[in-house]
């Protein structure tokens, strides 16, 4: 058996589904001590992180020349994929197309992964507060229903490691932003956000039935071990691949 040197997560909410493949990297590395990083931050190593994506998509059996990559900027902006490629100023992705992987780049932000099992559409969104607050998931599914009559019964979503309750501490504004359910105030005075909830709330107001949601436990700020996290590292963080694609 070949050893898979990066430990991927996997949602368990897809498992029946063939033909899709579904994973998001971590930082974790079998055959190092060194920290698994693929984004090319202020302080990486361009040849190292080529050379760990090299090693990632191998792992998983796809080509570089299959990706579609967004360029995000934490907005609701959303691009539909019809090939391979880089696709300017978006946080979302999505496709009916075999053979295309969505890539989204995440160390806080949360990876939503949707798919309709009866149009055989999926989506891949990068949300943050800032695209949480815009509704990008609701915007979203809106548009796999607009584009390709998508029923909400026969959406599946993945939320996700992300910055959890636990340890997303934010600021007072954000009591205009979201609903107070989302927020827990601390003794010490701090807001912290329910970034989970929030997405999650969004995928059944849509419509999802909530048996059909999966949402990871994983905080990817406590959690160093694991994952990377721009609000634990600050510059210093790595980032994630979330990958999404109809296999052929």
């Amino acid at each position: 058996m070949r050893a898979e040197p990066v430990y991927l997560i996997k949602p368990k909410i897809f498992e029946p589904f063939n033909e899709v493949l579904a994973v998001m990297s971590t930082k974790k590395n079998f055959n190092s001590s060194e920290a698994f990083n693929v984004g090319f931050t202020e302080n990486s190593e361009p040849e190292k992180v080529n050379e760990n994506r090299k090693i990632l998509l191998e792992q998983i059996e796809i080509s570089r020349d299959h990706l579609a990559i967004p360029r995000q900027i934490h907005s609701s902006n959303i691009c539909y994929v019809d090939k391979p490629g880089i696709y300017e100023n978006c946080d979302a992705l999505v496709t009916d197309k075999k053979g295309i992987y969505l890539v989204v780049s995440v160390a806080d932000c949360a990876p939503v992964y949707i798919y309709d099992e009866s149009a055989k559409v999926i989506a891949l969104i990068h949300c943050g507060w800032r695209g949480a607050k815009e509704k990008i998931v609701e915007k979203t599914i809106d548009f796999m229903i607009d584009k390709f009559g998508s029923d909400v019964n026969d959406l599946i979503a993945f939320v996700g490691p992300c910055a959890s309750v636990c340890c997303y501490e934010v600021s007072k504004e954000f009591e205009g932003y979201f609903d107070m359910r989302f927020l827990r105030f601390r003794r010490d005075g701090k807001y912290h956000f329910d970034l989970k909830g929030e997405i999650f709330s969004q995928l059944v107001n849509s419509g999802l039935d909530f048996r059909n949601i999966e949402v990871s436990r994983h905080c990817t700020i406590c959690n160093s071990e694991l994952f990377h996290s721009f609000r634990r590292d600050r510059e210093s963080s790595g980032r994630m691949w979330a990958l999404f694609g109809l296999l052929r």
